[in-house]
C-alpha cells in the first residue's frame, strides 16, 4: 500500500518556526490524536519509514506503529540518526529523533522532543474557503483540459487546494499557468501558481492537500487575491459569509 510520506526540510530550521516549548506536548497531543500516516527520516541513508503515532504519554514519549516494514528491517534506523516528519493541515511538522528504540509489542518509540519545528509556507494571513459551492478554482494543463479544485484556505499570495489523489500529476516546485478564481458568471484575471508543499488530506486517504503560490504575479493577480481573502475575513467576522463575494472586487 502507497503511503503519502515526506521528507523533512534540511539544514538548520529558521527558529520561527518552532512551536512554544511552554505548550509543547498539548500541542502534540492535539496533532497525533489521532495524526496521519507520518515518516521517520534516515539522514545517514536518506530512507524514509511510513509510520503512524500509536500513542504519546509525556512521561514515555512517542509509540510508532510501522505502516510498512522497509526489506532489511528497522535496525539501519535504530541505529543512526533520525528525524521524525509528518505533513499535517496546518504544515510540516518535524523533530530530531532522542532515544530512539523497538519495544516488546514490536512498536517503535522515541522521547518527546525539546524542539519541534512547525513549517508553514504561507507566512501571511490565511483564511478559510467560505461554505460557498459556487467559488471554485480553475487549472488549466492544456486546451479543452482542466480540473476544478476545492479551495480549502486563501491567502494575499497563496492559497491550498484538496485535490482527489490521482486527479493529476503533483510535484513540488510545479507550476500551473492561466488558473482563475470564479463565482458563477465573475472570474479573476488569470494567475499562475507554484506548488509549495504537498500531503495527505487528514479527513480522506483517497484526496491530497496541495499549497501553492503566487508565481510571478502581476499587480491585477494580487490585489484580486488580497480583496478575496479580506473580504471573506470581514463577512465572517460580521456573520455575513453567505454574501462574502459583495466585497470582492471581482465578483
Amino acid at each position: 500500500m502507497p503511503f503519502n510520506i515526506y521528507q523533512p526540510d534540511p539544514g538548520q530550521i529558521d527558529p520561527k518556526y518552532n512551536l512554544d516549548s511552554r505548550f509543547l506536548y498539548k500541542n502534540l497531543e492535539k496533532f497525533f490524536s489521532p495524526g496521519p500516516v507520518s515518516a521517520i527520516f534516515n539522514t545517514k541513508s536518506s530512507q524514509l519509514l511510513p509510520v503512524s503515532v500509536d500513542g504519546l504519554e509525556a512521561k514515555t514519549g512517542f509509540k510508532f506503529k510501522v505502516e510498512e516494514a522497509p526489506k532489511n528491517g528497522v535496525h539501519s534506523f535504530l541505529m543512526d540518526p533520525c528525524i521524525f516528519v509528518a505533513g499535517l493541515d496546518v504544515g510540516k511538522l518535524q523533530f530530531s529523533m532522542q532515544g530512539f528504540r523497538s519495544l516488546d509489542s514490536g512498536l517503535l518509540a522515541c522521547d518527546i522532543p525539546k524542539e519541534v519545528a512547525l513549517i508553514q509556507r504561507r507566512e501571511d494571513f490565511r483564511v478559510p474557503a467560505p461554505p460557498d459551492r459556487a467559488f471554485k478554482a480553475l487549472i488549466y494543463f492544456s486546451v479543452g483540459k482542466e480540473m476544478i479544485a476545492d479551495i480549502v484556505d486563501i491567502s494575499d499570495k497563496g492559497i491550498q487546494f484538496d485535490i482527489r489523489l490521482g486527479a493529476t500529476e503533483l510535484e513540488v516546485g510545479k507550476i500551473w499557468t492561466g488558473c482563475t478564481l470564479e463565482r458563477l458568471q465573475a472570474r479573476t484575471a488569470k494567475f499562475d501558481l507554484i506548488i509549495r508543499s504537498i500531503r495527505p488530506s487528514l479527513l480522506e486517504e483517497s484526496r491530497v492537500r496541495v499549497g501553492c503560490e503566487l508565481h510571478e504575479p502581476t499587480r491585477l493577480n494580487e490585489n484580486e487575491f488580497v480583496s478575496t481573502r479580506t473580504a471573506i475575513q470581514s463577512s465572517r467576522v460580521n456573520r455575513r459569509i453567505n454574501y462574502w463575494y459583495q466585497e470582492a472586487s471581482w465578483c
